[in-house]
């Protein structure tokens, strides 16, 4: 068989290799975090004692934490598509910590001018801040895992919307313990636990995602 011959049967079976989809194993790994961080909540602090009667509540923070991962999962999933543009999930990010804002601030205005404090503040220190990362933890481990074998580029970015969504899921299971309910409280302390889960995902990043 000639040269050329033997090269243009070659070019013939020659096929794309799919390239690997992570959706799935994604959906996998939030819900593993998502069970392990609950576990840790109910064998460390446990639920609320009034979780049957203040489950609205807890049900809305849990829904709000659901919505900071959500805003942050389609960032991490082209973020794993090395090459391809970010479009608006950076603007939907960042959007959705403005949002935040806004809703503290009207949560505020709103309340009487002798709770306000206590409404922002929770009636003590806000540890959501510190417990929400640690709650993230089993989350962001199996992110890492995950997000390794799909070999990003932006490190330091990758790192930072996985914390994120890791924070989001921290503060799901965390929501089942919280005793405080405020609007103020949720949008400033929750965020910010997610934000600081960001960012030592973002300073990890560079040195855990490194392929």
């Amino acid at each position: 068989m000639k040269t050329d011959d033997l090269i243009e049967a070659l070019a013939r079976g020659d096929e794309p290799v799919a390239a690997p989809k992570p959706n799935r194993r994604m959906a996998l790994t939030l819900l593993a975090g998502l069970a392990i961080a609950g576990a840790l909540v109910m064998v460390s602090v446990g639920l609320r004692p009034d979780i049957g009667v203040a489950l609205a509540p807890v049900l809305l923070k849990a829904g709000f934490s659901a919505a900071a991962a959500a805003t942050l999962l389609p960032l991490l999933l082209r973020l794993l598509r090395p090459g391809r543009p970010l479009g608006w999930r950076i603007g939907a990010a960042l959007g959705f910590a403005a949002l935040c804002g806004l809703l503290t601030i009207v949560a505020l205005i709103g309340a009487e001018p002798g709770q306000r404090f206590k409404a922002w503040m929770g009636g003590g220190l806000p540890w959501c801040v510190l417990v929400i990362p640690l709650l993230a933890a089993p989350a962001a481990a199996g992110l890492i895992v995950l997000a390794r074998a799909f070999a990003p580029t932006r490190l330091t970015l990758t790192g930072a919307a996985l914390g994120g969504l890791a924070g989001g899921v921290g503060a799901m299971a965390y929501a089942m313990y919280c005793p405080v309910d405020s609007v103020a409280f949720v949008a400033t302390w929750y965020a910010a636990g997610i934000g600081l889960s960001a960012a030592i995902g973002a300073l990890l990043g560079d040195r855990l995602l490194r392929w």
